[in-house]
């Protein structure tokens, strides 16, 4: 598959293979040994999972916080697939300054994620984002997208009609029909800024729990999103 054309011609988006595992092994123990939840030294990633599933909005959102701190996440994110990022962007790129760790606890009390676009938060038409869970995805992980197709289709059916769909309940309820795709530890998703995302509300004893990051090439332009969000890097 032409990665490239997909993203850009095709579906917006492709489930690709992690180039350097030990790097993904390396987030995911770094993970692990971060969120300091527990005592237990055998602790692995379900364990932790099935602990975050249990824990309030508070809790979620200061581990959010502790996680923060983790400096080099978008340089191991990028250099994790060396090869599809440099043949996408080059070598020379603007990368997230501070990638994310996302945990999404299951449950009717926990806050669904609306349909969205990166474009919304002023992220550059040409960036990409990764996004990689730390785990294997069942398909009841809650996570939704649109192809490119038809995330554009309702983009341009909100502007022609000046009635919110994109970022609300029409478009949310629309993802009903989308079964979720599953995904081996390993894998990740990437996409474009135009691609419909978000979370829906999942019922699981474990939690889902990935990293990621946004990048492009240093010689396009940017958006909103400038030198507060983003910071040039040579990839390795």
């Amino acid at each position: 598959m032409d990665i490239k054309k997909e993203l850009l011609n095709g579906k917006g988006y492709a489930v690709i293979d992690i180039e350097n595992m030990n790097l993904l092994n390396e987030l995911q123990s770094s993970f692990i040994k971060k969120i300091n939840i527990s005592n237990d030294n055998k602790k692995d990633i379900n364990f932790v999972r099935k602990k975050v599933a249990k824990m309030s909005k508070a809790e979620v959102n200061q581990c959010m916080v502790d996680l923060s701190k983790f400096n080099n996440l978008s340089e191991m994110i990028v250099n994790s697939c060396p090869k599809l990022v440099e043949s996408l962007c080059g070598k020379e790129l603007f990368i997230q300054r501070r990638a994310t760790f996302v945990m999404n606890v299951p449950g009717e009390g926990q806050a669904k994620q609306w349909p969205h676009y990166e474009l919304m938060s002023g992220i550059s038409p040409y960036s990409y984002i990764i996004w990689a869970p730390l785990h294997d995805l069942e398909e009841n992980s809650g996570v939704y997208y649109f192809d490119q197709k038809k995330s554009l289709e309702l983009m341009k059916k909100e502007q022609d009609s000046g009635v919110g769909i994109v970022n609300g309940p029409i478009a949310l309820n629309m993802m009903s029909d989308q079964k979720p795709k599953k995904l081996n530890f390993g894998q990740a998703i990437i996409f474009n800024p135009f691609l419909l995302h978000g979370n829906r509300v999942f019922n699981s004893e474990l939690a889902r729990i990935a990293c990621t990051t946004r990048f492009q090439s240093s010689n396009k332009p940017l958006l909103q999103k400038n030198s507060d969000y983003l910071k040039y890097y040579t990839l390795n």
